[in-house]
């Protein structure tokens, strides 16, 4: 978005480029007339020396010289001539040392060298004129482009250093749910920095979640030196400051920035010996401005409230200050080490108490700050753990007032519990957590086992159904062969009965020729229970349907179930006794020369095979094209299998180069009833 719709500043780059070096020096390339002019500069510039040197070298001069150099003098080659050996040395004198021993005088034999050489520089400061003014007129030209230009790139640059320096302090996206949720929240709103980290600490830094400006106004900080209290108002201060400006802050998401009129702070020590002012009074006089210009719309950051001055005094001037600014419905943010201030915050709903850790067995703070439990100075066990003696403590622990001893014991006893209570809820989230996992894992191995079911389940349906497929197969072809073993068995025993009968029986006498046999004549269509006597087959068969349009129809054979064709019935008896007159033969079954099944399924490609050849030898077909293609291969070994058990086909082979290569199985069958 930044630098969409920038101007094509290219050519006025490359213009700039090809006059300026990097240095902003006019290059000899920049026009032909400067490159000439520059040219014949060096020559003459060259000729010039060389005259020079050999004057300096010469024995007539030599002896007039001050020094035997060639120097320069307004912008002239002069040689230094003593002022009493003018004469030996004609010219035109430039400069005169100060002490007037010393003429400097460009010899006449250079002069109209010199000239020349002036004259070409001339020219050349007049040709780089007119080229800088030419290129000065299309900056000019595109002034607007450029202020654009320039306007944008420093918003990128801004845009990359906000990025960079986000890297470095690790700050991230602060909104709660995406980034239609706002994190800089109007006032007067509540500050919430959710594991905010100081962005000048280096190394392992403690973060810190402070809460100020909401249902309490004001949150006092209290614990022990050296315990992290200004370090957590700094933060707090800082990383405002930092929102309003537009940077990154480091802090964690959930954080909500309000967007105050100002931001006031007193931190550190304002003693100042110039203005004759008193830590005390330092303070006091910054506090003094603070109230009288902060309002609700202000953060104020205070640091030891209530120090530099009399205990008791003290205390009680600032409560009257975090009462004051209450009122006026700032967000205050202090520290302080009064008791008073810790009792006053726990009395009253709009002031919060905080308090900084520290470590009583290691006397190591901890940098860790709890919002709701003021904080203890613990300055009796700190002293104990260093070595001050016991009569000392004990005498120090006489001193202390019976309210304050019993409000050191109620805080303790208040740590003791948060602390017992943060290790349960810690437990609690730590088990919580191992039973969601363990939850998502038995999930996770319920729907493993719910697809591991669904897959064994299909790959058992597609065993049975290939069983099934197989099975009726097996019984087609058993059934062909039973069929063909009975009536090869029926034909056998009927020839021999006719030999047993042709033995005993007398010679018929002669007979007449009979017309041969007509193929176009055959018994009528049989109809459901007619008795039929089969050719070749002794015992009769019932009809169990009629013909279809290619002549077949079924027969009940004893305990077996066969098709037969019309042209087979040599006889047959109807139902009441008659027996039918001849009638036209139905046409042979047709069956097509071959049969294609690329892109089927084996299973179902093996069937329409099977059917296939099954149609073709009942219709005379000795020789048959099945197509299945070339593919994978799994087609044609599936169909050649097929033929290697199938009883009709007497062998098979590929096709030829001109009848489909391996794509196609050429079969041959046994010859047709």
């Amino acid at each position: 978005t930044l630098v969409r719709g920038l101007a094509d500043l290219g050519p006025l780059h490359d213009l700039i480029r090809s006059v300026l070096n990097d240095r902003g020096e006019v290059l000899d390339s920049a026009s032909p007339e400067l490159q000439s002019i520059r040219r014949e500069r060096n020559e003459v510039h060259g000729r010039l020396q060389q005259r020079m040197e050999s004057l300096v070298r010469s024995p007539a001069v030599r002896g007039a010289l001050q020094d035997a150099i060639v120097t320069l003098r307004a912008g002239r080659y002069v040689l230094p001539v003593r002022s009493e050996a003018r004469s030996a040395v004609p010219g035109i004198v430039h400069d005169t040392s100060a002490s007037g021993a010393t003429i400097y005088v460009e010899p006449m034999a250079v002069v109209d060298l010199g000239n020349r050489w002036r004259e070409l520089e001339a020219q050349e400061r007049h040709e780089i004129e007119r080229i800088l003014r030419e290129i000065t007129e299309a900056v000019g030209d595109a002034a607007d482009d450029l202020d654009e230009a320039v306007g944008r790139l420093a918003h990128l640059d801004l845009a990359l250093a906000k990025a960079q320096l986000a890297e470095e302090l690790d700050a991230k996206e602060l909104a709660v749910r995406g980034r239609d949720v706002p994190w800089l929240v109007d006032t007067p709103a509540e500050l919430h920095l959710v594991d905010a980290r100081h962005p000048l600490l280096d190394g392992e830094v403690v973060p810190v979640t402070i809460e100020a400006g909401g249902s309490a106004r004001a949150l006092l900080i209290t614990g022990p030196n050296t315990g992290g209290k200004t370090v957590a108002l700094k933060t707090a201060g800082l990383l405002c400051v930092m929102a309003l400006a537009g940077l990154p802050v480091p802090a964690d998401a959930g954080s909500r920035v309000p967007v105050y009129d100002a931001v006031f702070a007193d931190i550190g020590d304002e003693q100042s010996i110039e203005q004759s002012l008193s830590t005390f009074s330092g303070h006091i006089t910054a506090i003094i401005d603070i109230l009288e210009r902060a309002d609700a719309g202000s953060l104020v950051l205070l640091d030891e409230l209530g120090a530099g001055t009399d205990p008791t005094e003290g205390a009680v001037l600032a409560i009257a200050i975090v009462e004051r600014l209450v009122e006026a419905g700032v967000t205050l943010i202090a520290t302080t080490h009064h008791s008073e201030l810790k009792l006053y915050a726990h009395n009253h709903a709009d002031v919060a108490n905080a308090s900084v850790e520290f470590d009583i067995e290691t006397l190591a703070p901890t940098y860790h700050l709890r919002i709701g439990i003021p904080g203890q100075s613990n300055a009796l066990a700190i002293a104990t753990r260093l070595g001050m003696p016991g009569e000392v403590i004990d005498a120090a622990g006489a001193g202390l007032s019976s309210e304050q001893r019993d409000l050191e014991t109620v805080l303790a006893d208040l740590r003791n519990q948060l602390a017992a209570a943060e290790d349960r809820a810690e437990r609690a989230a730590s088990e919580r957590d191992a039973a969601e996992a363990l939850r998502l894992d038995l999930q996770q191995q319920l729907s493993t086992l719910a697809e591991e079911s669904a897959q064994l389940r299909s790959d058992a349906q597609d065993r049975v159904r290939e069983e099934v497929r197989d099975a009726e197969r097996l019984l087609q072809r058993v059934r062909r062969e039973v069929e063909s073993a009975r009536l090869e068995q029926a034909a056998e025993d009927l020839e021999r009965a006719r030999q047993a009968a042709a033995a005993l029986a007398p010679d018929p006498p002669p007979e007449a020729p009979s017309p041969a046999p007509s193929t176009a004549e055959t018994l009528p269509t049989p109809e459901v229970g007619a008795r039929v006597w089969l050719r070749g087959v002794s015992v009769p068969g019932e009809a169990l349907s009629l013909p279809n349009e290619t002549g077949e129809f079924e027969v009940q054979l004893g305990a077996l179930r066969t098709r037969v064709r019309l042209p087979q019935v040599e006889r047959m008896e109807t139902a009441d006794g008659e027996v039918a007159l001849p009638i036209a033969t139905p046409p042979m079954p047709e069956a097509p020369e071959e049969v294609e099944v690329r892109g089927r399924r084996i299973e179902e490609g093996l069937v329409v095979v099977e059917s296939f050849i099954d149609d073709a030898s009942r219709a005379g077909r000795e020789r048959v094209r099945i197509i299945h293609g070339r593919g994978t291969g799994a087609m044609r070994q599936a169909v050649r299998g097929l033929l290697d058990d199938h009883p009709l086909v007497v062998k098979y082979e590929g096709g030829g180069s001109r009848e489909g290569g391996e794509g196609v199985t050429i079969a041959y069958l046994a010859g047709a009833p």
